[in-house]
């Protein structure tokens, strides 16, 4: 493991206090090995999985999971990680559950970043913490305050904000596809297979970081925090305020209603 990337893993345990593990991610080409122990889903589980099933594995029980072609469940994220064809994928031949319209069909298919046919592999996904290649992006969940954290991080010396993109389905294509091929940091709200079959909660989003960036976000985490306008978990300032009691309650003690000065 880098030193930067065991300084990424203190500096999100110091400033975003995540509640499961942040994983790294290897898109790992023909020829590349995993060194480290690894669950393959059919070898080691006894059945396939989808990508965001071994995503949910790898953040809350702490595995590192490896995916061949072989124990993908998906075929969405077959088709996104290079593993099949997209010709039917794009002509809009599973997406009747969310349009009633070709065009727009085919624009929704469209519109999710790919890997290139055979491009990968395999897919790794360890605990940060764990990894013993060097990953090619990080992913770290994480509530609303949680991500803001990160985001403002992420936007530390870049200026123009952290772009996101989703149409409620296949949010893998985000981290899996969209990172590795913008090179760029994003957050995004978990897709419909992840909370169905991931099991991600109600109150969970998530971050991608590419492992270009991980010396900005630290950064980035580290600046914000010195310059003390935001924080996490994040500081509830409504506890200074003097409480407006029932104005019975001020019968018991008349001296405790609101606006006492105190006096010499």
């Amino acid at each position: 493991m880098s030193a930067t990337t065991i300084e990424l893993c203190e500096a999100l345990d110091k400033y975003c206090h995540p509640l499961t593990l942040p994983v790294g991610i290897k898109l790992a080409k023909a020829g590349d090995k995993i060194q480290q122990k690894a669950k393959f889903p059919l070898k080691d589980i006894g059945n396939r999985l989808a990508v965001c099933q071994g995503m949910t594995i790898a953040r809350t029980i702490g595995w590192t999971m490896a995916f061949r072609k072989e124990d993908h469940a998906c075929p969405l994220g077959s088709v996104i990680l290079g593993y099949i064809k997209p010709d039917l994928f794009l002509k809009g031949k599973i997406s009747g559950h969310y349009q009633d319209q070709e065009d727009c069909s085919k624009k929704m298919e469209a519109a999710y970043p790919r890997l290139p046919l055979n491009s990968i592999e395999q897919i790794w996904l360890s605990p940060l913490s764990k990894c013993e290649f060097e990953p090619d992006l990080a992913v770290v969940y994480g509530n609303p305050a949680q991500m803001i954290t990160l985001i403002t991080a992420a936007n530390f010396r870049h200026g123009p904000g952290i772009k996101s993109l989703s149409s409620g389905r296949g949010g893998c294509s985000s981290w899996v596809a969209g990172v590795s091929q913008s090179d760029e940091c994003t957050y995004m709200i978990p897709g419909v297979g992840e909370r169905v079959f991931g099991g991600t909660q109600d109150f969970e989003m998530s971050f991608a970081v590419p492992y270009s960036k991980f010396e900005q976000l630290i950064d980035g985490l580290k600046f914000i925090r010195k310059q003390g306008a935001f924080r996490y978990p994040v500081p509830n300032l409504a506890i200074l305020n003097e409480p407006q009691m029932p104005k019975e309650y001020y019968s018991l003690d008349p001296e405790s209603q609101p606006g006492q000065k105190e006096t010499d």
